[in-house]
């Protein structure tokens, strides 16, 4: 009898509907992707589209960058989509490293400027990778040569293939640092039937915001294992040495202690064409304006547009290479240096807010006590611009024009100024602590792994 019971359990967990939802789904996206790879190899090979990285998505590591940890070390498989999800994996890694001696971290990213992002500031220990693609053949492979202990992904990476084979041999899966956006949750809700297997294999969910909680609830995850522990984003540290790092960067773009510095991070289009203006104002004076396009696949259209315009600009990886600024513009072609140079900027404008992408992250620019502006769109880091509008050190801001208007009355009153610069800062070190919450689950799930061999 107890054998029969035993059996019924097996089938009916093999037949269970989201079981075989994610079953189906492998199935199809591992028949289409061996039906289109020959065409699309041989378009790879022509065209040298997504030929770099190709071996790493169909999961052909180097061999002594995915050898197994050695003795009792446990290896954490870290995944972030891009450069910004790869600075929040850092911060959870020094917490983690803190605390736990025997680690061994692997991180995955999506795109291949997150992975040299990664390799160039997680350290040559780390082994960076890009992730496979979400099919059967890379999944597979990549899980044989990685031998990971624990896979963590960031936000909102819900790869029904990769996580439901995790779950399927055993390996703990956590999502941290998670975000389902108001925009988001229908189109997950209209497709419950793939997504909810997929949040319910994960261990536990760290998610950013109470929203965010039940918003992960509606999908189909478990309420008892769904938790708030902040935004790992918001969670910003300075460098050891914040004082050099400003000075390096007023060497390099050669600006004086009274030198106005407008700093435009993370802009999308229109944005830039419609900060022109503004620019051309704030720069008349001496001031220095500085733009950071989001994605860098976007330079050329906007140099073309500043030529069109007839503005003069210094490209930044030419300045560091040593070359004096002949312009009052500066236009960021470089990864990885925006969250540095808020430390020389005056004003902070943070893009996407004004182009209905959901802004960028707010806090990177407030640690560093800077007064930051933000359009009315931001539904990705709402939490912290209300935070900074509250207590005075952000300002929301209708459009271009009201955004010149707000930075005016502050540079003519230059003790608002620095009092908008000294509450932006003292918001930014009260959200510090999330890296650590986030940390503890990982730890836990260790733990779990541990007990469970003893």
């Amino acid at each position: 009898m107890a054998t029969n019971e035993k059996l019924l359990t097996i089938c009916s967990s093999l037949i269970q509907p989201g079981r075989v939802v994610v079953a189906l789904y492998s199935f199809i996206v591992g028949f289409l992707f061996w039906i289109s790879f020959p065409i699309l190899l041989v378009v790879i090979l022509l065209t040298g589209w997504h030929r770099r990285g190709l071996k790493e998505r169909l999961a052909f590591y180097e061999p002594s960058s995915v050898e197994p940890p050695t003795g009792a070390k446990k290896r954490i498989w870290i995944h972030a989509a891009s450069i910004g999800e790869v600075r929040a994996a850092g911060a959870v890694m020094r917490c983690l490293k803190s605390r736990l001696q025997h680690c061994d971290f692997l991180v995955t990213t999506m795109t291949i400027h997150g992975r040299d992002f990664a390799r160039k500031h997680l350290g040559p220990e780390v082994a960076c990778h890009l992730a496979p693609l979400d099919v059967p053949y890379a999944v597979n492979r990549a899980l044989s040569s990685l031998a990971v202990d624990v896979y963590v992904c960031l936000e909102t990476e819900l790869w029904p293939v990769l996580i439901s084979t995790l779950h399927r041999k055993g390996v703990p899966t956590l999502l941290i640092n998670g975000r389902l956006s108001a925009r988001s949750i229908s189109t997950y809700r209209r497709f419950s039937f793939l997504f909810a297997p997929v949040v319910q294999s994960f261990r536990s969910i760290g998610a950013i915001s109470e929203d965010d909680r039940q918003r992960f609830i509606e999908v189909g995850a478990d309420p008892d294992l769904v938790m708030v522990t902040g935004n790992i984003k918001d969670d910003t540290r300075l460098p050891r040495e914040p004082g050099h790092v400003a000075g390096k960067w007023s060497e390099i773009l050669g600006l004086t202690p009274d030198t106005d510095v407008f700093v435009a991070g993370s802009t999308h289009s229109p944005e830039e064409e419609l900060l022109l203006p503004l620019i051309t104002d704030f720069t008349a004076d001496g001031a220095v304006a500085i733009i950071a396009p989001r994605h860098l696949d976007r330079l050329s259209s906007l140099e073309l547009l500043m030529n069109e315009r007839g503005l003069a600009y210094d490209r930044l990886s030419e300045l560091k290479q040593g070359r004096p600024r002949t312009r009052a513009l500066i236009v960021v072609d470089t990864f990885g240096d925006l969250g540095e140079l808020y430390s020389v900027a005056t004003f902070v404008f943070v893009g996407g807010s004004l182009s209905g992408s959901g802004g960028h992250n707010v806090m990177e620019a407030a640690i560093w006590e800077r007064v930051v502006f933000f359009g009315p769109d931001m539904a990705d880091f709402r939490e912290a611009a209300i935070r900074l509008e509250n207590c005075g050190g952000g300002f929301k801001v209708d459009d271009i024009i009201d955004l010149g208007a707000k930075m005016s009355l502050l540079m003519a009153d230059r003790d608002h100024l620095r009092y908008a610069q000294k509450r932006a800062g003292e918001a930014a070190l009260e959200q510090q602590g999330a890296g650590e919450k986030q940390a503890a689950l990982i730890i836990e799930s260790l733990n779990q792994i541990n007990q469970a061999k003893t």
